[in-house]
């Protein structure tokens, strides 16, 4: 029988728990947090039932995070500086994403990420190509 994914109790320090991926122990660890029973604690279950899943980024990576930002902000009509943001968007997304499918959260922030900032790098792409041909009329 194996035992399922999930975290568990790190077999080399006992301070953290550590994410199995149901074959093998990933890099992904979180110090043990004693359960207090107060509403918000870390150990809580921010599983997709629990509102808070939407709004506490526990369990996401870093780029998990970020990517939608700064999709988002590569939405604003400002050549390059949307480009980059965009960009940056895109990147951290992808990262975020390979993150999250090795045992973590975040899967879906990272598809918005690489989204909108696909949008805002080719929208801000083409907005700066029209006034670039609008400014010799």
């Amino acid at each position: 029988m194996t035992t399922p994914a999930g975290w568990y109790d790190d077999p080399h320090d006992p301070r953290f728990i550590r994410f199995w991926d149901g074959s093998q122990w990933s890099g992904n660890v979180a110090p043990k947090v004693a359960n207090t029973g107060v509403a918000g604690s870390p150990d809580r279950d921010h599983g997709p039932s629990n509102p808070m899943h939407y709004i506490v980024p526990i369990g996401r990576s870093w780029q998990s995070v970020l990517a939608p930002y700064l999709g988002l902000l590569s939405l604003a009509p400002v050549p390059l500086i949307s480009q980059a943001l965009g960009a940056g968007g895109i990147v951290f997304g992808i990262i975020a994403l390979r993150r999250a499918r090795s045992g973590g959260h975040g899967t879906g922030r990272a598809i918005i990420g690489i989204v909108l900032g696909a949008i805002g790098a080719i929208g801000s792409a083409i907005f700066f190509a029209v006034m670039l041909a609008n400014q010799g009329n």
